[in-house]
């Protein structure tokens, strides 16, 4: 009898042994896939942005849509998007960070642009525009209400200086904020020319 209840107790503990293994080997797995799947979606920005301020163009201009949400075995995980400037010995350097919205200290990947052209970062704050300085972050929410799941960059060329601009807008089904009349666009584009800058030509 103690014999039937021992084998019982060690079968048991194997089974708890196996569930643990499996358990730690899927949830460190499913980060792994996680963690590639959103840098992979961070570097793509980043080279299109590269491209457009490396081309031969005097203006040029991108909306960027976000994804909403990532999957990671079968589990959604909502994030927020970061976007700040940095300086760097190239000149300049535009990061994005995505965090979990559940632990937003926690940074799921990252990825840069290093450049020489000037980058300028832009929020909407009570319907103003605020340039942001060095290190501050522009946080896209695509689960916010209203949306913030997009941002919208322009190249331009004054001067023989290249700047690339950042800001944030919405792309929805029925409706997008990015550009056009009333659009964050030409709110920015207002704002240069109130500050003694150039309004967007593209």
């Amino acid at each position: 009898m103690i014999e039937f209840t021992l084998s019982k107790i060690n079968l048991l503990i194997l089974v708890v042994a196996l569930f643990s293994i499996i358990s730690f080997f899927t949830l460190n797995v499913g980060k792994i896939f996680l963690v590639g799947e959103v840098r992979q979606e961070l570097e793509k920005y980043s080279l299109t942005l590269n491209g457009m301020v490396i081309a031969p163009t005097t203006c040029d201009s991108k909306p960027f849509a976000i994804p909403s949400k990532f999957v990671s075995f079968g589990n959604n995980v909502f994030y927020t998007l970061h976007l700040s400037r940095a300086p760097d010995p190239l000149g300049s350097r535009l990061i994005f960070a995505a965090s979990d919205i559940r632990s937003p200290e926690t940074v799921l990947a990252a990825s840069s642009l290093a450049t020489d052209a000037e980058i300028r970062v832009y929020d909407l704050v009570g319907g103003q525009v605020v340039e942001l300085g060095e290190l501050e972050d522009l946080i896209l929410d695509p689960q916010a209400v209203p949306p913030r799941n997009a941002f919208y960059a322009v190249k331009t060329v004054i001067g023989g200086q290249e700047t690339l601009h950042a800001f944030p807008c919405a792309i929805t089904a029925n409706s997008q904020t990015c550009f056009g009349n009333g659009s964050i666009k030409e709110q920015v584009s207002q704002y240069l020319v109130a500050n003694g800058g150039r309004a967007f030509i593209c």
